[in-house]
């Protein structure tokens, strides 16, 4: 598989891992449709791109009807897309003792129910193309309950099962499935981490490991290896041995 001459709606795509995948995508020969809610990010992003033929699409994925007038725009201009990475996020930490709803809410829906509102448009027209391309940015946090991650942790197990949901559903439709779980990468969301991140990524490094999984044809492209092969032994290790690790500490007042 090549990427070159490849028309990819990257959603997500303004800040962090989105921004550094979208240059090195440009670099690769695809033609990018960019979206997010931030234009003047886009546009900055746009210019500095390689190549031309790339799109500034604004969106909110809180919103079905932005997502539609999205989707509606880059066809007329651009044609249908080859491949859908939605790669929208948002994280604030966050513990059960400390809870607020509207954060969650606000977290979840952007991780999670957006890529609802994105597949509304999308699935049925690589159905009735009888090929395209989606890609779900999951995270290795959603594969197992953790501390802290009201919200955040719950929302990215959502996109897991959705990309496994869409991955037996689709197979043999001729409509590739793919699910993208990092680890701890260094953007404007794990600044806001107070603890120490193990195996820490830069999103140069996480755009290339995303970039080689791509023309793979792995399912999930999980990385880094360590972290990954830690917390999906959290998945076998005894309940009463798991909580009793990764159990907070009551917060003193």
């Amino acid at each position: 598989m090549s990427l070159t001459n490849q028309h990819i709606w990257l959603i997500g795509a303004s800040t962090g891992i989105g921004a550094q995948l979208a240059r090195d995508l440009a670099a690769a020969g695809a033609k990018l449709s960019l979206s997010s809610r931030d234009q003047t990010k886009l546009e900055a992003l746009k210019s500095e791109l390689k190549g031309d033929g790339h799109g500034v699409y604004p969106l909110d994925v809180t919103q079905q009807t932005s997502v539609d007038l999205a989707w509606a725009a880059l066809n007329k201009a651009r044609g249908m897309p080859d491949m859908v990475i939605y790669n929208a996020g948002a994280y604030e930490p966050m513990s059960a003792t400390r809870y607020d709803a509207d954060t969650a809410i606000m977290v979840a829906d952007t991780n999670f129910m957006g890529a609802f509102r994105v597949l509304e448009p999308v699935l049925p027209a690589f159905m009735a193309r009888g090929r395209g391309h989606i890609v779900l940015t999951g995270s290795l946090a959603g594969i197992k309950g953790l501390p802290n991650a009201i919200g955040y942790g719950a929302s990215k197990a959502g996109i897991i099962h959705l990309a496994e949901n869409l991955r037996l559903d689709l197979a043999g439709s001729g409509i590739k499935v793919q699910l993208v779980n990092p680890g701890f990468v260094k953007t404007r969301l794990t600044d806001k981490n107070s603890f120490q991140m193990p195996f820490l990524l830069t999103p140069e490094d996480a755009s290339a490991r995303i970039m080689k999984g791509l023309l793979s044809d792995r399912f999930e492209i999980n990385f880094p290896k360590r972290l990954t092969v830690l917390i999906k032994a959290l998945r076998y290790m005894p309940d009463r041995l798991y909580y009793k690790l990764l159990r907070n500490k009551p917060a003193k007042n």
